[in-house]
């Protein structure tokens, strides 16, 4: 840190980033934002420190003055950490590019560990670990005998949650896959018929696989949907997402996962 005066542009670079700190089984965790913001959350981990919940989270503002980090709470859902409204004034003992040793008011130190980098002009949210699932094709649930046949074929990646220190990242459970054709499949076609209906299922199908994932899943991203009456769309959609898999990264790509996007829409009018 710096002597007297303002801290150094340095220091404040190097406190950007995700920190954590334990205590006992709990788990504070700091996102500190290139904007003067920031976010707390603080989760509880079991005996095995896999299954984590969340406790609250707090946000507000942040400064470094005269080799002291100033905190001003905003919002807040766990007072007995950071109180709605309150600025706590932390000593900056040490500061490393890993780690940092606060002193707070009572003179207690706490060393906080820096859990992700996050250089200036990054995005304020929190780069989460993303895990891709192999793509699905379902048949799905029909309300009559008479109605004509409809597959599914859906595309998606799990958003995990920020893992604890230490915590391995899960892999895809071999029962997942099958819980969540289950899962889609019991789904009829007004429940798909368009983009934003498929998206209003995440949070089920997140309910349904995060059993599998050690609870770690904090969102799911639909990448790509296609609901036909044709068998021909479902191997074109399987050929795609695993034979042309090398193809994702190349330039252009994007523009044309919108337009397939749009194209499962136009593929619902026709049947």
């Amino acid at each position: 840190m710096a002597g007297c005066g303002d801290s150094t542009t340095q220091d404040k670079e190097m406190v950007l980033g995700n920190w954590t700190l334990q205590r006992n089984r709990a788990y504070i965790l700091l996102i500190i934002n290139p904007k003067g913001t920031w976010q707390s959350s603080v989760r509880i981990a079991d005996a095995t420190s896999k299954i984590v919940a969340n406790k609250g989270d707090a946000d507000g503002t942040w400064h470094l003055q005269d080799d002291q980090f100033i905190f001003t709470v905003m919002e807040s859902t766990i007072d007995d950490v950071w109180a709605k409204n309150h600025t706590y004034v932390f000593d900056v003992v040490e500061l490393h590019d890993h780690s940092m040793l606060l002193q707070e008011e009572n003179g207690r130190k706490a060393e906080w560990k820096k859990t992700g980098a996050r250089k200036p002009g990054d995005k304020d949210e929190n780069t989460a670990m993303v895990i891709p699932m192999a793509p699905i094709a379902v048949n799905l649930n029909k309300i009559s005998s008479g109605s004509p046949d409809r597959y599914l074929c859906i595309s998606m990646e799990l958003a995990l949650k920020e893992l604890m220190p230490g915590q391995k990242i899960p892999r895809v459970h071999p029962r997942a896959k099958e819980a969540a054709i289950v899962f889609l499949s019991s789904l009829i076609h007004s429940d798909v018929e368009d983009f934003d209906k498929v998206r209003d299922q995440k949070s089920r199908l997140k309910e349904v696989l995060n059993p599998y994932m050690d609870g770690v899943i904090e969102d799911i991203n639909i990448k790509r949907v296609i609901v036909s009456t044709s068998m021909e769309k479902v191997e074109e959609f399987f050929i795609e997402h695993t034979i042309g898999a090398e193809e994702k990264n190349s330039p252009g790509n994007n523009e044309r996962e919108t337009k397939q996007q749009d194209s499962a829409s136009e593929d619902d009018q026709q049947t």
